[in-house]
């Protein structure tokens, strides 16, 4: 295996007597042979041992040392093909969630560090997060302007280098405008339905599946409809020089204080900009002025993306729930729903 370029080079083969040797001492010296060691089992074909030093390195600060989140990239990135690695997004989600006590929240903001590496590099299909302990734990992932957030000077410019080469914008949302359309703009929303729907859905539900849904959902005689029966509320999400770039649906459920949203789908590339984040929280103001007490929703089990944006807007676990749609296809979803406190004196939606 080839040296990770990032990592110091050894002087000679270094084990776990070397880091022994330093005792309690927590310094520049624990740090560079955590790394020199690092290095020694990455040539020896021990990549998830390498992680594990890279982790104890980082366990300290250390400003005479640069955070280490740049070896970390390179090792996803050239992870050797028939050894072990484990699930290193599975296992930074862990790490920052069962931190004990010593520097513990700068360990904390580390592994969420790492974690969002190891998501924006691994295939989530292949290196899972463990969904389990999300829902039963209540876990938030959080992302990446919260993590920027919390790490000192340091670390963020660390790896805000490292975010950049992998394409990563850490600017702030672009200006947003979600506007309510009637039923002359919803070609825009089949549009964009398609769009969306083909480059998101393949692997999580059957390509089948994805054209029976399109059409029996997004023809605009059918949304305009919604829109005349039930009451159902459409808005663009534009955003300023690239238009429409997603949508949001919702209705208010007969005889229960509660907005369920139907539809809220942004285009691939808009994902990680805030954008989703506006449009809740712009169908939240709505909910209020309507006097609900809830919002609610349903979420392809498989779609995490989505899963992670809404439990990021406060939205829990309510239920799992399958339902026939017909032509053999089913749909396997979570309920989430959100607690709000609704503004005095609100009332219907307007028509």
């Amino acid at each position: 295996m080839s040296p990770c370029p990032h990592l110091p080079s050894p002087d000679r083969a270094y084990t776990s007597e070397d880091i022994a040797a330093l005792g309690h001492h927590r310094g520049v010296a624990f740090v560079e042979t955590c790394l020199k060691y690092a290095q020694c089992l990455w040539l020896e074909g021990f990549p998830a041992k390498s992680i594990l030093l890279i982790n104890r390195a980082m366990s300290v600060p250390c400003d005479a040392v640069e955070p280490p989140y740049r070896a970390i990239a390179w090792m996803l990135q050239n992870r050797p093909q028939g050894r072990f690695i484990g699930n290193p997004r599975r296992h930074w989600q862990h790490y920052a969630t069962r931190m004990n006590e010593g520097h513990k929240e700068l360990r904390i903001w580390r592994a969420w560090a790492c974690w969002f590496l190891a998501c924006r590099i691994l295939p989530e299909a292949e290196f899972p997060a463990d969904h389990e302990q999300i829902r039963e734990e209540g876990i938030v992932e959080p992302s990446r302007l919260d993590i920027a957030a919390h790490l000192p000077p340091a670390d963020f410019a660390a790896w805000s280098k490292v975010l950049s080469d992998l394409g990563v914008e850490l600017a702030e949302p672009p200006p947003v405008r979600i506007r309510r359309i009637g039923s002359s703009e919803l070609p825009v929303v089949k549009r964009l339905a398609h769009e969306i729907w083909h480059a998101s859905y393949p692997g999580i539900i059957p390509v089948g599946q994805i054209h029976y849904m399109l059409r029996i959902w997004y023809e605009p005689g059918a949304m305009a409809r919604e829109m005349e029966m039930r009451g159902v509320w459409f808005a663009l999400i534009e955003v300023q020089h690239l238009g429409a770039v997603g949508y949001v649906s919702f209705e208010k459920l007969p005889e229960e204080s509660v907005i369920f949203i139907n539809k809220l789908y942004l285009l691939p590339q808009m994902h990680g900009r805030g954008l989703g984040a506006a449009a809740l929280t712009w169908t939240t103001d709505r909910a209020r002025e309507n006097g609900a007490e809830r919002i609610r929703l349903r979420v392809n089990k498989k779609n995490a993306i989505a899963i992670r944006a809404y439990l990021r807007h406060g939205f829990t676990f309510k239920e799992d729930i399958v339902t026939d749609i017909g032509s053999g296809y089913v749909m396997d979803d979570y309920v989430l729903e959100k607690v709000i406190r609704p503004v005095s004196g609100g009332g219907n939606l307007p028509a």
